[in-house]
């Protein structure tokens, strides 16, 4: 750990959090241009671990170095991921209007990313096994299709935005149809899931609006099973309520949709604004899967985790990280701690050593059919059209959201096809 000799918090004892004031909101790290600005700030300011605010009146520890990220990633016997371990419960909780009240719930949710221990356990197998059962070959072919699909929709127009009409779309579509909903329902759930991760007064009505829908298909799976995940999940003998599938299910919705979305659009953003990265993409000198995985290395989608919460008071860089206070892990400034760096900037290149996909027992359940998915769509637009950025790449702006880091738009320019009539 960081030594805190010459910090401005350093005193005879660990500065709690609760004794801290002017707080900077942790939103703005995914709204500007390189997130690092705003963790080289902190860090500079509190070492590795710093005091940031979720929400107005809601304080939380932010987690940068990636050793330490690793270590908490570890170890669920110290650091909880159920959001009824958060202290802040007994001081009240959150107002109504509060768009932190799915992540800072006080009711269970019976889901592997939200238990710890024996539980997490019961709950992570049938996830994991019903992600083994699935088709590679059929969600690759699904996803294909849909690719092209939505290509042919605009591709006559010889101008698109890459973000609205294809990189948001595609992941809602395949994840729906992994889960086991027609694509209306599945742009119900897209939208629904949106609405979580934007926060404000939406949130907390769209969860128990997603609740529903998953709760009628894991009902008429139950009824009549078929080819998904929902029928796995039913079928499998760790589930033992229905809601537990429905939640497991919204997981898979939530990160399937948010963190797919935002690694495709990364990713075309990249191969379209750095002449370095295209030109190693398209020289062959990288394959595209080692070029995605720079993406997750240089500008991972999942810029923070959900909080997860000390179970006992516990000393993390000099702070007294008391027991129920949330820590969040910047997943964006881990993959890019300039502790770890070598100096080349590509030095990455053929490694999955980030932190993108987490590790230990709440890591990632479905990398590999994460990388079909995201492949797919962006190998599929950049073999079908030569586009180009309609804007200056420094003129992108980006979404401001606590948990995904993506461009608002992706606005591009191409050749329409010629008519050979």
């Amino acid at each position: 750990m960081r030594s805190t000799q010459d910090r401005p918090w350093r005193g005879t004892k660990p500065v709690r959090l609760s004794e801290i004031s002017n707080l900077k909101p942790l939103v703005h790290a995914s709204g500007m241009p390189e997130p690092r600005v705003f963790y080289d700030e902190l860090e500079r300011e509190w070492g590795e671990v710093a005091p940031v605010e979720l929400e107005p009146g809601v304080p939380a520890w932010l987690v940068m170095g990636q050793r330490l990220v690793y270590d908490i990633m570890r170890n669920e016997h110290v650091f909880a991921t159920n959001p009824q371990t958060w202290n802040g419960h007994a001081r009240g909780g959150l107002p109504v209007t509060s768009g932190l009240r799915p992540v800072l719930t006080s009711h269970q949710r019976f889901a592997a990313n939200h238990t710890d221990g024996a539980l997490r356990q019961r709950l992570r197998e049938p996830l994991d096994d019903a992600f083994e059962q699935l088709s590679e070959g059929i969600t690759a072919s699904k996803t294909r299709s849909l690719c092209n699909l939505l290509i042919d929709r605009f591709e006559d127009r010889g101008r698109a935005d890459l973000m609205l009409e294809y990189a948001s779309v595609i992941p809602f579509l395949v994840v729906a149809d992994m889960i086991g909903f027609d694509p209306e329902d599945g742009q119900r759930l897209f939208d629904l899931t949106r609405r979580v991760a934007g926060g404000g007064t939406d949130a907390a009505p769209a969860v128990a609006d997603v609740d529903r829908m998953l709760g009628d298909l894991v009902a008429a799976r139950r009824r009549l099973p078929q080819r998904d995940l929902a029928s796995s999940l039913v079928a499998h003998p760790n589930m033992r309520e229905d809601v537990e599938v429905a939640h497991t299910l919204l997981n898979v919705a939530f990160a399937g949709n948010l963190t797919l979305t935002a690694w495709v659009a990364q990713t075309l953003l990249l191969a379209l604004a750095d002449s370095r990265f295209s030109g190693r993409l398209h020289g062959g000198r990288i394959d595209l899967d080692n070029a995605m995985d720079e993406v997750l290395w240089r500008s991972t989608p999942t810029i923070n985790t959900l909080p997860r919460f000390a179970r006992q008071d516990v000393v993390l860089d000099g702070k007294l990280v008391a027991a129920g206070d949330p820590i969040v892990l910047a997943i964006y400034a881990a993959n890019t701690d300039p502790r770890m760096d070598t100096g080349d900037p590509w030095d990455h290149v053929g490694s999955r050593a980030h932190v993108s996909f987490g590790t230990g027992p709440h890591a990632c359940p479905a990398p590999r059919t994460a990388r079909v998915v995201a492949r797919i769509a962006v190998e599929t637009i950049l073999r079908r059209l030569d586009v180009v950025l309609r804007i200056p790449a420094a003129d992108i702006a980006w979404d401001q959201t606590l948990w995904i880091r993506q461009p608002v738009s992706l606005p591009v320019t191409f050749q329409p096809p010629v008519d050979s009539a």
